[in-house]
């Protein structure tokens, strides 16, 4: 199923459709979590996984923010 990204207009007046097929939107979500893991104040920034998300695969405590956005990312490119 695609989904509606964009819409854009010609120079001829016609409106025309973009799609994003669903390869596109998970390298636009790659693109979007690397841009801002690299960001200075997300740098600065923690992250607490509560208890009971162990089921989920991640470890309790406090991480560094930066570093979970560019991990999921690297997840989402697998």
């Amino acid at each position: 199923m695609n989904y509606l990204v964009d819409t854009q207009t010609s120079l001829i007046g016609d409106n025309s459709v973009y799609f994003a097929t669903k390869s596109e939107k998970i390298e636009i979500l790659v693109n979007a979590l690397r841009l801002v893991s690299s960001d200075e104040d997300i740098k600065k920034q923690r992250l607490l996984i509560p208890d009971n998300c162990e089921k989920y695969g991640f470890v309790e405590g406090y991480h560094n923010l930066s570093t979970f956005l560019h991990f999921l990312a690297d997840m989402l490119e697998e």
